[in-house]
């Protein structure tokens, strides 16, 4: 990675929210190909999708992973143009430029709203949290981000039937996922990564 690029953001201590609910630790390897991930030079994103029980506000996880850029980058070439296309368009209609400028350059608590609708994190079901890290840091900056579940499925519905078909495949070709992980990808896919 560039170390230009790194520089115009912070580098942080990867937050508790983002450690694995299995070991309350940080992830070490790529949910997807196993790959190092706490070696200095490796890139990756953490999604959690987070479920509160609304009779006692307990907090549990619905799912969680880790994915290198290498993945990343593999399951975004499996992209069609229309869902490209798609999701372009839905970015440019309802990201608000001046709030992700505001996020981006605030000390606000990352994790108080949905950067898109900007409801407040007490008045979501469930939400999904997203960073991005390298080796043991956050980079601090455009992420980590808050959204709603509503948003991931509005991109849900914008992708193709091809997409989809080519991220179930995606996901067929990926050997280190838990049964029940994958299970739920195809039908709950992941939001921005």
């Amino acid at each position: 990675m560039d170390s230009n690029f790194l520089n115009s953001f912070s580098l942080e201590d990867i937050p508790d929210q983002f450690h694995s609910d299995l070991d309350q630790k940080p992830f070490c390897d790529c949910t997807f190909c196993g790959q190092d991930l706490l070696t200095a030079e490796v890139n990756y994103m953490i999604e959690k999708s987070i479920k509160v029980n609304a009779n006692n506000n307990q907090k549990h996880t619905v799912f969680e992973y880790a994915i290198c850029m290498d993945c990343n980058k593999q399951k975004m070439e499996a992209m069609s143009v229309e869902s490209v296309k798609n999701i372009q368009q839905y970015m440019e209609t309802n990201f608000v430029i001046e709030e992700w400028e505001e996020h981006t350059e605030s000390n606000k608590d990352p994790f108080s709203k949905c950067l898109v609708t900007g409801v407040p994190v007490e008045e979501l079901e469930e939400y999904n949290i997203i960073g991005q890290f390298i080796g043991d840091k956050m980079i601090g900056g455009q992420f980590p981000i808050l959204i709603s579940p509503s948003i991931g499925e509005e991109i849900q519905e914008l992708l193709s039937q091809e997409t989809k078909d080519e991220f179930d495949d995606f996901m067929d070709t990926i050997t280190n996922v838990p049964p029940e992980l994958k299970a739920l990808f195809k039908t709950n896919r992941p939001v921005f990564v």
